[in-house]
């Protein structure tokens, strides 16, 4: 860009608002201090910090005013911008007409401690720039120790301790519709946290499985704490209680020899089969969140709100099964728990996902192309299938470097084997593929054209 370039993009009298998605707290200043400022610089910095104090207020403002409070010239409250965008830290939408020109800032949560020094790119990156020696007191700087909880009696009191039940005359079914009516259509706030599923409400008695748990079929060092975070997680997913997962968890150890979250997730997916006739559980069938949905409510227009209306209306349960025509197998439902947990995508999110993957490569579900996707997408903190729809069309280069590598890695050593010519995009990422497929005529093309029409008809 050239001196005067970001003149281009933004000048002096045009207005900007800013907004915060989610809620900011004191831990996020110091993972901003700490760890961001020496990635994105101080003026990026800077205007992160301007800018949260600004969110309070919601009001209009230039970017005069900009240049006024931080003493910064546009061009570099512009780079500052930017450096922000691609870190994740900020969202940019504009809205112009032929007279004015205006912005909303939409400010998004740093990661936590623990995710940033796990994130696999950020960590590594601010260990490039810090050193080994200033890297490890930083990172020291967030742990806190924990005091010893066994010296402890706990006697937190539960909910029905402190709270009547209602008398059967008090629920009133109106109320209730009233209720649910008002936090689908008319949400307090619509921004998100952004954070991990909470589990708060799922209650687990980790004690009490390890209690149940002989150490005669299982040593206690195999349950580290980190594989008790996963096992809470399973908990959750399959409904468990700790008597249950203890008899999975030895059964796990027993025909395997070991315990990985792997081996324990195919054990319980085989035991809560067998427990609920072939049933699900509830994660798997779960569609896109009502305030994540971009067409709730609203009647699709274009071909392209149709395709966001069928990612947002139907389960990834769904999508596997149009896919296949027959029940998800046990290990493509496991990559649908590791997306909606692990790296906490929504169900709309996870079905663009799954379509982009199983169109590009052959109609098969290839999990590490599946996991880097996700991982890439879950660092850009996507919550919505129009950002999803979005980001994979900006990437798609990207991607499509990864798939080669891929391929090239699955077909190694094979003899006259090449990637399969049926890999193609999906319509929704490529309109030029679209429109000269169906000039086309293709057979194939016009099923898949009516397989989408018939799933549409019966949303």
């Amino acid at each position: 860009m050239s001196m005067n370039g970001h003149f281009k993009e933004v000048i002096p009298v045009d207005m900007y608002t800013v907004q915060l998605c989610g809620v900011l707290h004191e831990q996020d200043k110091k993972v901003m201090t700490l760890l961001y400022q020496p990635l994105v610089g101080a003026f990026a910095y800077s205007l992160f910090m301007t800018w949260w104090q600004e969110a309070d207020a919601y009001k209009r403002s230039s970017h005069q005013h900009l240049m006024n409070i931080t003493q910064f010239s546009l061009k570099d409250i512009f780079e500052a911008r930017k450096k922000l965008e691609a870190i994740g830290l900020l969202k940019v939408y504009k809205k112009e007409d032929e007279q004015s020109r205006e912005f909303l800032y939409e400010l998004q949560k740093p990661l936590s401690p623990y995710g940033f020094f796990t994130d696999g790119f950020l960590n590594i990156y601010l260990f490039n720039r810090l050193g080994q020696k200033k890297f490890i007191e930083v990172k020291q700087s967030f742990l806190t120790e924990k005091l010893a909880k066994e010296e402890y009696k706990e006697i937190t009191s539960s909910f029905s301790d402190v709270f009547t039940s209602l008398h059967p005359s008090e629920m009133v079914a109106k109320g209730y519709m009233e209720i649910s009516d008002s936090t689908e259509e008319h949400l307090f706030d619509e921004r998100t946290d952004n954070q991990e599923i909470s589990l708060r409400s799922f209650s687990f008695d980790m004690d009490l499985m390890m209690a149940d748990i002989s150490s005669f079929i299982v040593p206690k060092e195999e349950i580290t704490d980190e594989m008790k975070e996963a096992i809470m997680k399973i908990a959750y997913i399959y409904r468990m209680d700790p008597l249950e997962m203890s008899a999975q968890l030895q059964n796990a150890y027993h025909l395997h020899g070991q315990l990985t979250v792997e081996n324990i997730r195919k054990e319980v997916q085989k035991w809560y089969r067998f427990e609920n006739n072939d049933g699900l559980p509830s994660l798997a069938v779960r569609k896109q969140p009502v305030p994540l949905k971009a067409l709730h409510g609203k009647e699709p227009a274009t071909e392209e709100e149709k395709t966001i209306k069928f990612f947002e209306e139907v389960s990834p349960y769904q999508m596997l099964e149009l896919y296949s025509g027959t029940k998800p197998i046990e290990a493509d439902l496991g990559i649908i728990t590791h997306l909606m947990v692990d790296q906490k995508l929504p169900a709309g999110v996870v079905n663009v996902l799954l379509d982009y993957v199983m169109r590009i490569n052959d109609m098969n579900l290839a999990k590490g192309l599946v996991e880097k996707i996700a991982s890439h997408w879950a660092r850009k903190r996507i919550q919505t299938v129009p950002e999803a729809i979005n980001l994979a069309k900006s990437e798609k280069k990207k991607y499509a470097e990864w798939q080669e590598k891929k391929s090239a890695s699955s077909y190694k050593g094979r003899r006259g084997a090449a990637p399969s010519d049926s890999n193609r995009l999906p319509d929704w990422l490529n309109e030029e593929q679209k429109s000269s497929s169906e000039k086309s005529g293709q057979p194939e093309e016009q099923e898949n054209k009516k397989w989408l029409n018939e799933l549409l008809k019966g949303l």
